[in-house]
């Protein structure tokens, strides 16, 4: 039943660029427990995954929601350039709204995320599908059931209901040379928001129950209420954070992009839902002990692989918390001197890993004094200091 769907604005994700940058590999080189080099072990990964519980006559596609891409760093041709190397960007995932018919009587179609994972992505599609499995201990039974149940937050990541083997869309096919076969991840559809877009999204004029204005809320409200948001999101960004590497994950590729919301509204700050995405770049250790359902913290050694990719994980969670309260509170709003990549340049090669001295900085910057200030009164810059400093220390 899979079709044409509407399309929606592009909204592009250097995932593999982001990866690079944290010293992974891209997803040609990827080894071990991200890639799956041979179809036997994209096999064995499925086998012990399970059915998926969908078919392709199962979901009918209303609406492209945005794409996932990587870069690869390519030679030029030229070497008379004065730069050797040239980026290019490849999509690998998209995004689609859509509808999910279970074919039983009474059971009217619900809407569902899709994920489709373009040939190129099989090995990431594989090792997300592995991973929220383990972290949600299964799929869900009765698909239609748990695609309408409500939302919680006892589990803080986007919720898998199944997956199934399809044909590409036509959006895929139209970006992807490769014509096989792809694997299609199928999530409950929750009106997630991506923390990317929280700090320039525009904050409504709350309304009464009959849908009456109430009174307006003074610049003293809107500062306070953002606070506790922005307090909220840092908040629940750790404790998703801890969920998994409680569970002997590590996230991989921990950004704004990977951290949806389930409100922008400042106003709504105590019924804020937090869950993490795109777990494609995951590292996961099994447990070693029989019906044991994780590995221990404790037994992992500093140097171990997943022990080090979890350091980079609080240090990457440092950096999120840094920028959403930098973008959120500052009066000029989002900027080119605000985004990721600015204020990281800053803190690393300007103020040379100095948090205090970066703290100097946001003090002296008139722009950035409401964050400063935050961050002063929550021992925010302590906090900062542990997660980026002493990770990046143990990391070298």
């Amino acid at each position: 039943m899979i079709g044409d769907p509407t399309p929606s604005q592009d909204q592009s994700s250097t995932k593999g660029s982001d990866a690079r940058d944290r010293g992974q590999a891209s997803p040609e080189e990827q080894k071990g427990p991200f890639g799956y080099e041979s179809r036997q072990q994209e096999a064995a990964v499925l086998a012990e995954v399970g059915d998926g519980g969908f078919s392709m006559q199962d979901i009918e596609l209303i609406q492209q929601l945005g794409r996932l891409s990587w870069v690869t760093e390519c030679a030029r041709e030229d070497p008379l350039q004065v730069s050797r190397n040239t980026l290019q960007q490849q999509t690998a995932v998209i995004a689609f709204k859509a509808q999910y018919y279970s074919g039983l009587p009474f059971q009217d179609p619900v809407p569902v995320l899709l994920k489709e994972f373009l040939p190129g992505a099989r090995s990431v599609a594989c090792n997300e599908l592995q991973t929220l499995v383990h972290l949600a201990e299964g799929l869900p039974g009765s698909k239609w059931h748990a695609a309408r149940a409500p939302m919680t937050a006892d589990i803080p990541i986007v919720p898998l209901l199944g997956y199934f083997w399809g044909t590409q869309s036509n959006a895929g096919a139209s970006v992807s040379a490769e014509k096989d076969k792809v694997l299609w991840l199928v999530y409950k559809y929750e009106k997630l928001q991506p923390l990317t877009y929280y700090a320039s999204a525009a904050q409504l004029q709350p309304t009464s129950g009959l849908g009456l204005w109430v009174t307006k809320s003074t610049e003293e409200d809107e500062l306070r209420e953002r606070c506790q948001m922005v307090r909220t999101i840092c908040r629940g960004v750790l404790q998703a954070l801890n969920f998994c590497h409680s569970r002997g994950v590590a996230h991989g590729s921990l950004g704004p992009g990977s951290i949806m919301l389930s409100t922008f509204r400042d106003c709504q700050a105590r019924e804020l839902i937090i869950k993490l995405d795109n777990f494609g770049f995951a590292q996961m250790q099994k447990p070693s002990a029989p019906g044991a359902l994780y590995p221990s913290p404790q037994a992992l050694d500093p140097d171990h692989p997943l022990s080090l990719a979890q350091q980079e994980d609080l240090r990457a969670a440092g950096l999120v918390v840094l920028e959403t309260v930098i973008c959120a509170l500052a009066d000029g709003g989002s900027s080119d001197a605000t985004t990721s990549a600015a204020l990281q340049r800053l803190l690393f090669d300007v103020f040379a890993s100095d948090v205090h001295a970066f703290r100097r900085h946001c003090n002296q910057e008139q722009d950035w004094v409401l964050a400063g200030a935050l961050l002063d009164e929550y021992d925010g810059w302590q906090l900062v200091a542990d997660l980026i400093i002493v990770m990046q220390r143990c990391c070298h």
